[in-house]
């Protein structure tokens, strides 16, 4: 079976993604935070900057509208991709309390899942969910904040390797350079997601271990995340 050349895009960087996560995904998630906010500051500097110099000067000329929106643009990304990355550990242990709350609350709420559980159910009988939530929730966000680095590339890693593996039980279908039961081997082996995740760790430590988890993310030398 021959692929066409769009199929075979999609599947390279499919792949590019599952490794970047695997291997590189502190720096990663940073750059692609950058980038982010770059873009949003981009569009909402250009939008500001349009409505200063008309409400300002009037309506400007075509191309005085195009220099200022451009100047827009610039400042905005700039402001937008300091702003990104200031804001990012907040908003990754933010969703760490988030969804390690909202994930107990559940389980707390809904007895079926939780008479499985004895410690759990004894917990549930005990206290109230929604207090007990928010305290988990809290200690979960402090480990976070303690261990931003360990925990950052643990979770990068972890969805590198599950994405890696997933890509894997396509593959079949879109490049069968092997057989298709090979590709459902390698795509449901928890011998290769092990191997994957640790790998990865263990490369991003290496990497990055010099950054200390208390430092500022915009702070960090750019050559420390190659």
């Amino acid at each position: 079976m021959v692929t066409d050349l769009l199929t075979t895009s999609i599947v390279v960087l499919a792949i590019g993604i599952g490794v970047a996560f695997t291997y590189f995904g502190y720096s990663f998630v940073t750059r692609f935070t950058s980038l982010l906010g770059g873009l949003g500051g981009a569009l909402v500097g250009s939008f500001a900057a349009r409505l200063f110099i008309s409400f300002t000067f009037g309506t400007p000329s075509a191309l005085d509208l195009l220099l200022v929106s451009f100047g827009g643009a610039i400042v905005g990304g700039i402001v937008g991709s300091y702003v990104a990355l200031s804001l990012q550990r907040v908003a990754i242990i933010g969703t760490s309390f988030i969804i390690s709350s909202s994930l107990l609350y559940w389980l707390m709420t809904h007895p079926k899942q939780t008479g499985t559980i004895p410690s759990l159910s004894l917990i549930s009988e005990s206290f109230h969910p929604l207090i007990t939530s928010i305290l988990f929730g809290g200690l979960v966000s402090i480990l976070v904040w303690k261990f931003y680095f360990l925990f950052l590339a643990g979770a990068t890693s972890l969805l590198g390797a599950s994405l890696l593996q997933q890509f894997a039980l396509h593959w079949s279908t879109l490049l069968p350079i092997f057989q298709d039961n090979t590709w459902t081997t390698l795509g449901t082996s928890q011998v290769l997601w092990l191997l994957l995740l640790g790998s990865g760790i263990i490369v991003q430590y290496r990497r990055y271990r010099g950054i200390s988890p208390h430092q500022s993310l915009r702070r960090i030398n750019p050559h420390r995340l190659r």
